[in-house]
C-alpha cells in the first residue's frame, strides 16, 4: 500500500468574504449587545450565538469534506476549528 503525504491548502487560497448581509447582520447584533441592559438577555443572545455558530462550524467542516472527497483538496484543519474560549 502506498501512502500519499497530504498536502493542505490554506483557507485564505478560497474566496470567503462575509456577504453585505451577513455584515448588517454582524452590526446589527454588536448593537444589541451594546445597549442591553439585562443579562437575562444578554445570556440569551449568547446561547443564541453559541447555537448559531456550532451549526457554521458543521456546515465548514462538510463543506471542507466534500471539497477533498470531489476535488482532492485538503483543507489546514487548524484553519476552520473551533477557538479556545
Amino acid at each position: 500500500m502506498v501512502h500519499m503525504e497530504e498536502h493542505y491548502v490554506p483557507l485564505s487560497k478560497f474566496d470567503i468574504e462575509p456577504s453585505i448581509d451577513d455584515l448588517f447582520w454582524e452590526e446589527k447584533i454588536k448593537r444589541s449587545i451594546q445597549e442591553c441592559n439585562s443579562v437575562g438577555a444578554l445570556k440569551e443572545m449568547a446561547t443564541l450565538l453559541a447555537r448559531i455558530a456550532t451549526q457554521r462550524q458543521a456546515v465548514i467542516r462538510g463543506l471542507i469534506k466534500d471539497i477533498k472527497i470531489f476535488n482532492s483538496i485538503s483543507v489546514d484543519p487548524s484553519d476552520f476549528s473551533n477557538p479556545t474560549v
